[in-house]
């Protein structure tokens, strides 16, 4: 049954971590609404107490979380990214058409939008925009354009069981297929999909006054790096220790925007986050990649 106010309306809700939002919202006591696309969908939701509407509706809701995230090819270049922040900024414009009177909307991003140095709440976003920044600033600079008050929340690489790491990354791993790009130092802001979502959630408590008042970086600020992950990771899955290729020729096979943004440095300070009583369940791969590849096996 409908109520008269959500807590959160999550958009992109059976996505990776559109679903674990919802399942940390309910898990929160939150009153919870999602789109869905199809009956089976919104079956499922419904089943567990979410309200549920085919876009671009978007009952009255205190916060809506954008979550919806556009298909990207297996070979990622420049000119991918351009045509998925063209489709995000269409998508974009339907949302805040439909945005219910008095909602906050949490504008989702990444880390990549911002100039190099340590990424946290106070650095400043990039004037030179790149590979996924092209999408994220590109729909930044739609909301701004609305007048309509947002929260800008930026997510790390999000691992966990589900989505690229369980379908692609891992398997790969596993066959001693994924090498290091580089020398493999860059450091990566990591974020597992369940502290993703529990943030969300814990942000959604917040004032809109803080809400608004700088970005969210939501990383687990670990200073992981790339070779770590990868080494971790196959040792986990019993695989040979991956090797090494030069950024060159990670360009040739994935595309020069992934493999740029693999090996990106990109150090980062959650703090504002960590302030306001988060604490991750997973605050480094050390447990979040033993969970996540515990919870695949028994899938």
């Amino acid at each position: 049954m409908l109520t008269n106010h959500l807590d959160l309306f999550v958009l992109g809700a059976t996505g990776f971590v559109g679903a674990a939002t919802v399942d940390a919202a309910l898990a929160a006591g939150l009153s919870v609404g999602a789109w869905a696309r199809t009956e089976a969908q919104a079956q499922l939701l419904r089943q567990r107490g979410v309200v549920v509407t085919a876009p671009p509706q978007i009952p009255a809701a205190k916060v809506v979380i954008d979550l919806v995230q556009p298909k990207l090819p297996a070979r990622l270049t420049e000119s991918a990214l351009a045509e998925a922040a063209r489709y995000r900024v269409e998508m974009t414009r339907g949302v805040l058409s439909a945005l219910p009177a008095g909602a906050l909307l949490f504008q989702v991003s990444g880390t990549d939008d911002f100039e190099p140095g340590v990424i946290s709440h106070r650095s400043s976003f990039t004037s030179h925009p790149a590979g996924f920044a092209r999408i994220g600033l590109s729909v930044r600079a739609e909301v701004l354009a609305s007048k309509r008050p947002f929260a800008s929340i930026h997510l790390g690489t999000v691992y966990g069981p589900g989505k690229a790491f369980a379908s692609t990354l891992f398997p790969r791993l596993a066959k001693g297929k994924l090498p290091i790009v580089g020398d493999g130092a860059n450091r990566m802001p990591l974020i597992h999909v369940e502290d993703a979502a529990r943030a969300l959630v814990h942000l959604a408590t917040l004032s809109r006054e803080s809400l608004t008042a700088h970005p969210w970086i939501v990383t687990d600020g670990a200073d992981t790096t790339q070779r770590e992950l990868l080494e971790l990771g196959a040792m986990l899955l019993h695989a040979r220790p991956p090797k090494s290729v030069p950024r060159w020729l990670a360009s040739i096979v994935a595309g020069g925007a992934a493999a740029s943004s693999f090996a990106r440095d990109l150090p980062t300070d959650p703090s504002a986050l960590t302030e306001t009583g988060f604490a991750f369940k997973f605050p480094s791969i050390a447990t979040g990649l033993p969970y996540s590849l515990a919870r695949l096996e028994a899938a």
